[in-house]
Parts: structure tokens; C-alpha cells; sequence
């Protein structure tokens, strides 16, 4: 009763208000909010409660607002002052509260005060989102700090009807588009789950947040229903509607990372890669506050867990969330849960006629009967109904024979069932027994496909036996065919056949079947990585069981697709190794596949799991040679993914273990390594000097790639240090040594060392057409991290020359490329550029949010010439508003962080000794295109 005659009262004090009767107005609002006793519905829970007590609550809030810009359009405002600043402490960013307060404020002459609360707000918006104020809060700033009269400020018309949203996009930002995947024309059943979950959606006030969480089995519908349901509110939601599958159990597809699913977000919300913040804190709060305010539909599919999509979820009130999930969510804190079991038989039935195009009145009993045989299971239902449709000779009755043939179900009904399990023991009892003995062993393959080549291995059959096995269980419906000539399980299927193998392989069987296994992956990966550039060890494998034949690469680039194509494989092989006790295995694997590990995604995922497995391993053989290889890959993976403290105690080891083995080679290679961790510490002479003593060692040992890995890092220390022609120098030794080298990434790291010495030197031309090289190499060899620098280098030369559209499109690409393998030095890079192309563009609210992002990436990897590089960015940002003393704290702070001896802080040196002329220009924000 109170809460109706709020909203009426409510609605009339508006009526008032537009009609111009302001103490009408105030007196109605007064009234309605004196109906308020407390918390809405305190004391009471339940999902329901809480959503209307949200709903009641906001209402409330809104009404004082709307009371206080009448109040102060009533010539009131000192007298609301003190209520204002009550409800923006209780209510910290909601930004109107904030906005009416500095406009009471300013109209009472206190624009100090409302400069500060100004202050307080970007600082809270900072520390809590990660976000500045939004565009309507700075501009009433700017008109306080400008002396705007106050009566020619007014708040935001429509202020209080809804918390504001900090603003995260430029100006022209796409708007917001809509994602959901295609409805089903011939949706049917799921009536009782669908009314529950359309009254959760519809019956939930606007305010509140809705989240319906659909779990159960595999192929049970759960998509399905999502989707349909998505497509019937998607009218209420206009604001965007979002679809992401998550993947959390697709076969042979990792789960999507909350950092990756947000990056997808942001962008289809239509913020530009430059402004997605690099952690997921960052990416998080932005995506909240994309969707404050927002009335939207967000469908999160196939999760792992509640946790998979906490990070996921908006902060604000007006969005329906769908989550479907394998497992059921009750962590997830506020969620309706919809668990599906299989139909009810009348809806088995209509799904099915609909599908097969035939009519239920035409044979009862038969359509009972094949809706019960596929256990009302939907996905089992519409593989039944297609095969009838497809075939209009048949009769119901011909489907439901064979659905009753045990020797035919499993090939009629695909599904991951558990009832199935059974089908599929009676269906492998008539196949012939070389297929019987494949099906076995792959049920014990650890990975997630395979081809005709692992079948030939482990069996030891031909491989053209191999091929005709596969195309016949493939014929069976016991295997699924991914490309032309992979196959793999369906989970339940995979279950069965491991079931079989474990009953019917001895222990010994078992034992050598792991052995093939492990040799061949062993095998393929030595093979195919011998194109890669190995900075480990050159292993030729130890193993019992050669395979007659792998697929043959006759490139780089075939390499690396053959290596990509196995690449789960080969991991869960060595993982296999290291937990069951194969010790030659566990460290040979990681130490072949290094280059691959460092390409794949910069030493992610197993890398470090597999190498200290693999020392454990070495160790245990007492084998020295081993141990050794596994601490070069350990100080390399922890350079670049860990801490260089920890990479310094494996540079160590390795030292000591070289040295007893008496191997220069050896011991060059880690002080190669221990220059470059120099390089990372910014100790520009120190790595100097470990890179002269390896050169030395390296005297009277023939020339290989560490010569050039020598001669590449001298380039680029005298490059760092200013000295650009002996710089030159060492990089064109490192050209040549590897110019008959059978690995072109070594060529083109080097040749982009050689495009950056020429972009230092002014010759932007003699830059353009190396970096140009450098991007084409790269991508003939699909090396990404190759692709990423050049676009880089690329966008900053054409910065420089003046194509500041070209330099932003370079900058994207390279940016995006850089955080989908982790590239973190070229992400900073990127973003640095990015950022120095905006200034030029006179961009400068871009600008200043790109460079952060970059600072804070910086300071995330602990490396001061990043961060120095971004408060140079910084600086440029602020001279272009006309904050000169800004701008010099933030060159004397890049002066401090650069290393002792770099050749970069002569750029930031350069304003600070101009005296604050404003024509200095210096290599970071020298365009052509700008008047000087």
C-alpha cells in the first residue's frame, strides 16, 4: 500500500515540477518520501524480496534527487547542501548526486568545495573502476575552474533517473550491436522451464539485476533454451545483447579466460582495443560501467563453474544474464537455477514430428516408441528425427527396428548419454578385431584427436591399415571426423573405450602402449621443431619405438602448422610422462618443444610445469646434459613469465653444470642468458659484459646460432646505449652468420633490431622498407611475434612521418596481436605508440587513458624503460593542455626510471632544458605532419 501511494504521489510531484508548480512539487515529494520507515522490505529474504527491496530502494533515491534539483531550481541551494553531501557518501559513484552537489556548491560561491568534490569523485571513480568522471561531470568542472556564471550551469536534465555510467569511450564510438546466435525455426518443448524462466526475466522490476543459471548434461538443450529465451525478451533490451561461448567443455578447446571473454565484450561494446585495460581488474570494472545504466541481455554459454563467470557479470541493476553450464551453479551468488532433465514424453514427441516432418497421428505407437528409445534426450531426439526426414522411404517403424538393433543404435544415436555407455559395449562387441584393438587403445590416448599416423604407432599397424580402421569406425559412428583426416571421441564414447582398455590390456600391454604413444609424439615433435630456432639444446630422441612415418614438413611455416595441429597432444603426452613416472621422456619433451613453447603463446600455459618436471626427471637419472638443457629452458621461460630472480638461481645451476661438463657452447648459451636478464634489469654495462665474455668463450668453437644470439644482443645493448654504427655493426655480423640459416625467425628478430637502429638514426625511409621485410617474413613463417613488433615499428615511423590514420590501424593490430600470444614488451610498445599517434591527433583524453594503460602494464612486469617510456607520453599529453610544470615532473620522473646510460632519456632531457619552449620537439613527438 505505501509503496503505491509513493510512486503515485511520486508521479504527480513530476507532473508539478514540468508544469513549473515547484513548491507544489517539493511539498508532493516531501510526502511521498515521508512514507519511507526504513530499508525497503528489511528483514525479509529470497531472490524476489531482494530484487523488489533494489527496485523500492532506487525508486527512493531517485525521488530525492528529482526533489533536490527541484529545491534548487527553486532558488533553495544552500539549504541542500548538507543533504547532499549525505547521500554522495552513501552513495560514492553515483555521479548525478555528485553533479548536483557541485552545482549547489558553485551557485553558494563555494567553487573551492566543489572543485573538491569534484577531486574526491575522479579519485573514488580511479580507485574503484578505473575509469575517469564521466564527459557531463569534467565539463561542469571545466565551467567551475573556467568562472562560469553560476546561473548558466545546470545539472543533467534527466539527472537522478538512473545511476551514471563513467564514461570510457571516445567520441564516434560504434554503438552498441547485438550478438545472440540464430534462433531454431522448429523450437519445441521445454514449456514449464521456459514460463519460470520468462517470468523471472519479465515479472523483475527494471532496476534489478536477473540471473538465470541453466544447467544439466550434455545434449540435454541447454543453448537451446537460452537462446530461445534470449530471442524472446531481446525486445525489453535494447540497450545490447551479448552472446559468448565460453567453451568451458568443448573438445580439444581450452576454457576461455575471464581476461579473453571481457576483451570480447569490451570490443563488441564497441571500446577500441587501445582502451581495453590489460588486467582483468581493469577489463572488469570496464565492463561494468559499460553496462551501468544499460538495459541488456548477456547469454554466458557452456561455463566451467560459477567462477568462470563471476568476473563476467555487470555491477548494475537492468541486465538479464543467462548462464548454461554442465554443472550446476549454486555459488553463484543471486542466480535462479534452471537445472533440465530430460522431456516429458508429449514434449519428446512434438520435438520429434517436428523434426522428422511426419505426424504423430500417423503412428502412435512407433513414435512412442522412438522417443523412449532415445530416452526423451533432445539431442538423441533431433539425430533421429533428421535421419527419418532424410530418408522418405522409410517408415517410423524402419527407425525404430534399428534404433532396437544393437549392432545399428550407436551409429543412429550420437550423444554423450550416459545410457549409451551400454549401446556402445555391445556395438564394439561386432566390430572386426583390429578395430577392436584401435578403439581400445585410443580410448587410453590422453589427448584430444588423432590421425591415421598415431593409430599406425601405437598399433603398429601400416598406416594405410591405419586409414581404412579409422574410416571404418568412422562409418561405425564410433569416432567423429574433424578435418579430412583427424578423428576424435565423443566425451562418453573416449569413456567407453578407456573402460575397455583398462579391462582388457594386461599391465605390460598397457606399459608398451604408453611407450608408442610417448615415442611418437616424441618423435614428431623433434622432427618438426628442428625448423624452429631451439635456443635449448639440439636433442636427437631417445626412444624404443620409432614410427614408421610422421607427417612430412618441408618448411617453417609447415612445421609450425603440423605443430600447432598436435599441440594439445604433444602437451598431455609430456604431462602423462612426467606424472607416471617416464623420466627420459619428462625432459626430453619440454627441451624439443622449447621453440614451440616460446612461439605458442610466450612460454603460457605448461611451460614452466613441463621444464620443472623435466629437471625433476634429469635429476633423478643423474644425467648432467639433461639437467643442463631443463635450466636453459627454466632461466628462459622465467625471464619472460615469472620473476628474473628466480631465472637468475637457473642461470646459476646452469653455469656450474656447464662448466663440469667443461662445454663453452654450454656456458656461452646461459651467459647469453644471463645478459638478457641483465637487459630486463635494465643493467645496460652489465649485460654488456656477459654478452663480451660469451663472445670470448665462443673463440674456438665453430659458429652457430649462439654466435649470432651474441652478436644480435651487442647490437641491441649499443642500440639502447646511443652508440647506432656499432650497434649496426654487431647486427650485421648476426645478419651474416645466419643468412644460410635454416631458421628465418633468427633473421628477422635481428633485421627488426636493424629497422629500429635506422628509425633512431632519422632514416625513416631506409626503416620503413626493413620493417616492411621484417612483416612479410614474419608472415610467410606465421611468426606472430615477428608481425606484432613490425606493425609496431611500422606504426611508429608513420607517426613520425605524419600518416597518423595508417600509425593508428598499425598500432591496433599490433596491440591486438600482442595480447592474444601475451607478447607484454611489444603490448607496451604498442600502446606507447598508439598513444604518441593520439597526442598528434591532438587527441589528448585517449591519449592520457592509452598511455596508463601502458604505465600500469609496465609496472605490472616491474620494468622501468616501459613505465619511463609512458610518463614521456604522459608529459607530451599534458603540454598539449598547457600544464608545463605537469609535464616536467613527468620527463624528470622518466629521466629517473630510464637505465643508467640509456639513449632514450635524451629525449625527455631535451624539454626539460628547452625552458618551456613550446617548438622543442624531440623524437617521440616529432611529426611531419604538425607545425613546429
Amino acid at each position: 500500500m505505501d509503496s503505491h501511494r509513493f510512486s503515485v504521489t511520486s508521479e504527480k510531484a513530476r507532473a508539478a515540477g514540468a508544469n513549473g508548480e515547484l513548491h507544489e512539487a517539493i511539498d508532493l515529494y516531501r510526502t511521498a518520501l515521508g512514507l519511507w520507515r526504513g530499508a525497503a522490505l528489511a528483514g525479509l529474504h529470497g531472490t524476489t524480496i531482494t530484487s523488489a527491496a533494489m527496485s523500492l530502494d532506487e525508486q527512493r533515491l531517485t525521488a530525492l534527487e528529482e526533489l533536490t534539483t527541484i529545491r534548487i531550481r527553486a532558488g533553495q541551494p544552500a539549504s541542500v547542501v548538507g543533504e547532499l553531501y549525505e547521500l554522495v557518501g552513501a552513495n560514492p559513484l553515483r555521479e548525478s548526486l555528485r553533479e548536483h552537489l557541485m552545482h549547489a556548491l558553485h551557485l553558494v560561491s563555494r567553487q573551492a568545495d566543489a572543485l573538491a568534490v569534484y577531486e574526491e569523485g575522479r579519485r573514488i571513480l580511479a580507485e574503484e573502476l578505473g575509469v575517469d568522471p564521466s564527459p557531463r561531470l569534467r565539463l561542469l568542472h571545466a565551467a567551475i575552474l573556467n568562472g562560469e556564471p553560476a546561473g548558466e550551469i545546470s545539472p543533467s536534465p534527466d539527472a537522478g533517473t538512473a545511476p551514471a555510467a563513467p564514461a570510457a569511450l571516445p567520441a564516434g564510438a560504434p554503438a552498441r550491436r547485438f550478438y545472440l546466435p540464430h534462433d531454431i525455426r522448429d523450437f519445441s518443448g521445454r514449456a514449464a522451464e521456459l514460463t519460470r524462466l520468462l517470468a523471472a526475466a519479465k515479472d523483475t522490476v527494471p532496476t534489478a539485476l536477473v540471473i538465470s543459471a541453466i544447467d544439466g548434461m550434455g545434449g540435454i538443450g541447454k543453448t537451446t533454451l537460452a537462446v530461445h529465451l534470449a530471442h524472446r525478451v531481446a525486445d525489453d533490451y535494447p540497450d545490447g545483447q551479448y552472446f559468448v561461448d565460453l567453451h568451458g567443455f568443448s573438445p580439444g578447446t581450452d576454457p576461455v579466460p575471464a581476461e579473453q571473454a571481457l576483451d570480447t565484450l569490451l570490443r563488441d561494446s564497441g571500446v577500441p582495443p587501445e582502451l581495453v585495460p590489460p588486467s582483468l581488474d581493469g577489463r572488469r570494472a570496464l565492463w561494468r560501467s559499460q553496462l551501468a545504466g544499460q538495459r541488456a541481455l548477456l547469454v554466458l554459454d557452456n561455463a566451467t563453474d560459477a567462477e568462470h563467470v563471476r568476473a563476467l557479470l555487470p555491477g548494475a541493476a537492468g541486465v538479464l544474464v543467462l548462464v548454461t553450464s554442465r554443472r550446476k551453479l549454486t555459488t553463484l551468488d543471486g542466480a535462479v537455477p534452471m537445472s533440465l532433465d530430460v522431456l516429458p514424453h508429449a514434449e519428446a514427441v512434438t520435438l520429434f514430428t517436428q523434426v522428422a516432418g511426419r505426424s504423430a497421428g500417423d503412428a502412435p505407437e512407433a513414435t512412442d516408441a522412438v522417443v523412449e528409445l532415445c530416452g526423451r534426450l533432445p539431442l538423441a531426439i533431433r539425430i533421429a528425427g533428421a535421419r527419418l526426414r532424410s530418408r522418405p522411404m522409410w517408415q517410423v517403424a524402419d527407425l525404430v527396428r534399428r534404433l532396437r538393433d544393437q549392432s545399428q543404435r550407436a551409429r543412429l544415436l550420437e550423444t554423450d548419454d550416459r545410457g549409451v555407455l551400454a549401446v556402445l559395449r555391445v556395438s564394439y562387441r561386432y566390430l572386426q578385431p583390429d578395430r577392436q584393438r584401435a578403439f581400445r587403445l585410443l580410448g587410453a590416448h590422453p589427448g584430444t584427436d588423432f590421425d591415421a599416423h598415431l593409430v599406425a604407432a601405437v598399433t603398429g599397424f601400416s598406416v594405410d591399415h591405419a586409414e581404412d580402421v579409422l574410416e571404418s569406425l568412422f562409418d561405425d559412428n564410433l569416432v567423429k571426423q574433424r578435418t579430412g583426416d583427424r578423428f576424435y571421441f565423443h566425451d562418453l564414447v573416449k569413456d567407453c573405450a578407456r573402460q575397455i582398455f583398462e579391462e582388457s590390456e594386461t599391465p605390460r600391454e598397457q606399459r608398451i602402449f604408453w611407450e608408442r604413444l610417448l615415442d611418437y609424439y616424441l618423435h614428431c615433435a623433434a622432427k618438426w621443431c628442428e625448423f624452429l630456432d631451439n635456443d635449448t639444446a639440439h636433442i636427437t630422441p631417445q626412444i624404443q619405438y620409432p614410427p614408421q612415418r610422421e607427417l612430412a614438413v618441408g618448411s617453417a611455416e609447415e612445421a609450425v602448422g603440423a605443430l600447432n595441429t598436435e599441440y594439445l597432444n604433444i602437451i598431455a603426452a609430456a604431462r602423462m610422462a612426467a606424472k607416471d613416472g617416464f623420466h627420459g621422456h619428462a625432459w626430453q619433451f619440454p627441451c624439443v618443444l622449447q621453440p614451440l613453447l616460446r612461439l605458442h603463446n610466450n612460454y603460457g600455459g605448461a611451460s614452466y610445469s613441463l621444464f620443472k618436471e623435466g629437471l625433476r626427471a634429469a635429476r633423478l637419472l643423474n644425467d648432467g646434459r639433461a639437467e643442463a638443457a631443463c635450466l636453459v629452458g627454466l632461466t628462459a621461460i622465467c625471464r619472460e613469465r615469472k620473476s628474473n630472480a628466480e631465472a637468475r638461481e637457473y642461470v646459476e645451476q646452469g653455469l656450474e653444470v656447464f662448466r663440469a661438463l667443461g662445454d663453452h657452447r654450454g656456458e656461452a648459451a646461459q651467459l647469453v642468458e644471463l645478459g638478457r636478464l641483465c637487459l630486463d634489469d635494465d643493467l645496460l654495462k652489465e649485460s654488456r659484459d656477459a654478452f663480451v665474455e660469451a663472445d670470448r668463450l665462443l673463440t674456438n668453437v665453430p659458429t652457430n646460432f649462439v654466435h649470432a644470439s651474441v652478436a644480435n644482443n651487442l647490437g641491441v645493448i649499443y642500440r639502447d646505449l646511443g652508440q647506432f654504427d656499432l650497434a649496426l655493426q654487431h647486427l650485421n655480423r648476426a645478419l651474416t652468420i645466419v643468412a644460410d640459416d635454416n631458421h628465418p625467425r633468427r633473421r628477422v628478430l635481428t633485421s627488426w633490431c636493424v629497422a629500429a637502429v635506422l628509425y633512431y638514426q632519422g632514416r625513416n625511409e631506409q626503416a620503413i622498407s626493413e620493417f616492411t621485410e621484417v612483416l612479410r617474413a614474419s608472415t610467410a613463417v606465421r611468426f606472430d611475434h615477428g608481425r606484432a613488433a613490425a606493425m609496431t615499428g611500422l606504426a611508429g615511423v608513420r607517426r613520425t612521418l605524419g600518416s597518423l590514420g595508417e600509425a593508428v590501424e598499425l598500432g591496433r593490430q599490433a596491440l591486438s596481436l600482442a595480447r592474444q600470444f601475451d607478447f607484454w614488451k611489444v603490448e607496451c610498445e604498442a600502446l606507447n605508440v598508439l598513444g604518441e599517434a593520439n597526442v598528434a591527433l591532438h587527441e589528448l583524453d585517449q591519449a592520457q587513458q592509452v598511455f596508463d594503460h601502458a604505465r600500469e602494464q609496465a609496472v605490472r612486469f616491474a620494468s622501468n624503460r616501459y613505465e619511463a617510456r609512458a610518463l614521456e607520453g604522459l608529459a607530451h599529453v599534458a603540454l598539449g593542455r598547457g600544464e608545463r610544470a605537469l609535464a616536467e615532473h613527468h620527463w624528470e620522473q622518466a629521466v629517473r626510471l630510464y637505465p643508467d646510460g640509456m639513449h632514450d632519456a635524451e629525449f625527455a632531457r631535451r624539454h626539460l632544458v628547452s625552458g618551456g619552449a613550446g617548438a622543442v620537439r624531440c623524437f617521440r613527438c616529432d611529426t611531419a605532419s604538425l607545425p613546429v
